[in-house]
């Protein structure tokens, strides 16, 4: 049950919590980096699932990037805390031998920005604003398999444009872009060190922003974790992320270039499995700090949550 409610965890916060840890428009990406990681290739058995999620960013930028159609210059810094709520039905009926998985994910934040803003005349001016609201909403649609000790999960999930937004240098929680991922993830447990391997592979294709005309280009993902059971219920271990975007930006809100970023990440992890009125329960923490930073927001992330089964 442990391996199998983690992956609940890791669909909310891959479709709740807007990664800072990309290039793009603004620096962010509709897929949220280090949402998915240990048993993050199981589904688990059928049944529904809520959880809550917490997470913290904290960076600054280290080229230009383009908010609401004006742009934040080098230094810039930025502080997004955002929550979120997911919902997970898992039925009872198989697919192709494998449990089916529908969620949902309402997520909303509050974010700080202090910035070296250039208008659209050229004009460049010190600013500060925060604010906020409602987040992009993901509906996500996964199948997985168990085969002793290696599960493995297939998923695409969709992100509409439904989050706070408006054009200049404004408290945006939404990116007003929709967006659509697709990957794999497996788990796999080696029988003699007990050590869990985990990994998520995906692509994310980003629409068009209409009101800044400004089309994101297509990201890959990468997430990781290695962790072992140290008593029962609790797995320690360590946690991280790659982000490489395979095509530039265009369009003509892309004033500044293709903006091909790129990024790693590495942090501590733990997870731990309890009863609560008879329900499993399970807690997650994890801490990412980021290098090998080009074109995008460098900083920290800390995730929080906990996943309970109805």
């Amino acid at each position: 049950m442990r391996t199998s409610m983690a992956i609940v965890i890791g669909g909310a916060l891959s479709m709740g919590l807007d990664s800072s840890a990309d290039a793009a428009e603004f620096g962010f990406s509709s897929y949220g980096l280090g949402g998915s990681a240990f048993g993050a290739g199981a589904t688990p058995p059928p049944g529904t699932y809520v959880s809550f999620v917490s997470g913290y960013y904290e960076g600054k930028i280290n080229a230009p990037v383009t908010l609401g159609g004006v742009t934040l210059n080098v230094g810039s810094r930025v502080q997004f805390f955002q929550e979120a709520v997911n919902g997970l039905y898992v039925p009872k009926q198989k697919i192709l031998g494998g449990n089916l998985g529908l969620a949902v994910t309402v997520p909303v934040g509050h974010i700080d920005l202090k910035a070296a803003v250039t208008g659209p005349l050229g004009n460049t001016f010190e600013e500060e604003t925060s604010g906020g609201g409602l987040g992009d909403l993901t509906a996500r649609i996964q199948l997985g398999w168990q085969e002793a000790d290696f599960a493995h999960t297939v998923y695409f999930q969709g992100v509409a444009p439904t989050g706070r937004y408006a054009v200049g240098f404004e408290p945006n929680i939404g990116l007003n872009r929709p967006g659509i991922d697709g990957g794999w993830a497996f788990t796999w447990t080696e029988k003699t060190t007990k050590l869990q391997f985990n990994s998520t592979l995906g692509i994310t294709y980003n629409f068009n922003n209409d009101a800044t005309d400004y089309l994101s280009g297509i990201d890959f993902h990468h997430e990781w974790a290695i962790g072992r059971d140290i008593s029962k219920g609790l797995m320690i271990g360590i946690v991280g992320y790659d982000y490489r975007q395979l095509t530039g930006d265009s369009g003509s809100g892309a004033r500044l270039g293709s903006l091909q970023g790129s990024v790693d990440a590495i942090g501590g992890g733990l997870t731990y499995t309890t009863m609560a009125n008879g329900a499993p329960l399970i807690l997650s923490a994890r801490h990412y700090e980021e290098f090998a930073v080009e074109r995008r927001w460098s900083g920290s992330m800390t995730i929080l949550s906990g996943t309970i089964r109805y």
